[in-house]
């Protein structure tokens, strides 16, 4: 009896190693998923069509305000915390369900459980079986608020910059306009001086000069009153003024000499005139030349000033 019963007791079952390895790489996918979902840097959600939550992560609980693993935030509905001026993102999943669109990213604003407002870019598709069935929802979902905040920033300062800059135009043009009036003004004022001039030496002292000349003088006497008579018409002439204006260089005596010459005066007859020598004249002339840009030049110097007048 010992014997048979020695010969019934049942051996050990031994294990198949081929059936416990696809067992083995079930767990380890699932463990790399579950890690990976977990550490995710941003927001991640499964939920069914019904948009009820199935499965969250620990970031997307932080970002909504929610320890991780708490019950109450499996009970929400994005749409329930997302800001009344973005409930247009529910077309879109509902465009989604119905196939319209394979998915979509938009950017949107939340409110925490404590209803601070938030930005996040969201993007949203569907998982569908093996015959292309939907059977959940996936959204991922990344805090942007502080690149929302420096946009903000950016546009405010832009703005500001846009006025100021306005400003600064407006200011400047009125300047400019100022500026235009005081110019006109001074225009208006030189105009009435010279005619005042004018006015004065025709009154007080062309008929003086006509009579003074009309005496018998000596040709020394004449050529002199003569060059007064020139010297005091000048005064009321723009010759002077745009000759000096062009030759800032220009000595007294080579002005006096330029207006001589001008007249269709010799060398000789101004020396007579001015009291200096011939040679001085000369010099003085080549001098005129040189300012005037005329040394090496075949132009007559009296036609040129005349030409200035």
């Amino acid at each position: 009896m010992a014997g048979q019963g020695d010969k019934n007791t049942q051996r050990p079952t031994r294990r198949n190693p081929g059936r416990e390895a696809p067992s083995l790489d079930m767990a380890q996918s699932e463990a790399r998923f579950r890690l990976t979902f977990e550490q995710a840097p941003v927001g991640i959600i499964h939920g069914d069509l019904a948009g009820r939550i199935r499965l969250a992560n620990q970031r997307i609980s932080e970002l909504f305000g929610y320890d991780p693993g708490d019950p109450e935030f499996l009970k929400l509905r994005l749409w329930e915390c997302t800001h009344p001026d973005d409930y247009w993102t529910v077309e879109r999943f509902k465009k989604l369900l119905t196939g319209e669109i394979e998915d979509y990213t938009v950017e949107k604003r939340y409110f925490r459980r404590n209803g601070e407002l938030w930005w996040a870019s969201v993007r949203c598709c569907l998982a569908r079986d093996a015959q292309g069935s939907p059977f959940l929802f996936i959204v991922i979902v990344e805090d942007i608020s502080q690149r929302k905040l420096a946009e903000e920033a950016l546009k405010k300062a832009h703005e500001q910059l846009e006025v100021k800059v306005a400003e600064r135009t407006a200011e400047l043009e009125a300047a400019n306009t100022a500026l235009k009036v005081m110019l006109n003004h001074r225009a208006e004022e030189k105009k009435e001086l010279e005619a005042k001039v004018n006015a004065s030496v025709a009154q007080l002292v062309t008929p003086f000069m006509e009579r003074l000349l009309s005496c018998g003088l000596s040709p020394d006497q004449r050529a002199l009153a003569e060059a007064v008579r020139s010297g005091v018409n000048e005064i009321a002439s723009p010759f002077a003024r745009r000759l000096s204006s062009k030759l800032v260089g220009l000595t007294p005596k080579e002005l006096e000499v330029a207006r001589l010459v001008r007249e269709g005066k010799g060398s000789s007859e101004i020396a007579q005139v001015l009291a200096i020598s011939d040679n001085a004249v000369a010099f003085h002339r080549q001098n005129i030349r040189a300012k005037l840009g005329l040394k090496k030049k075949r132009l007559n110097l009296c036609t040129y000033l005349r030409q200035m007048s």
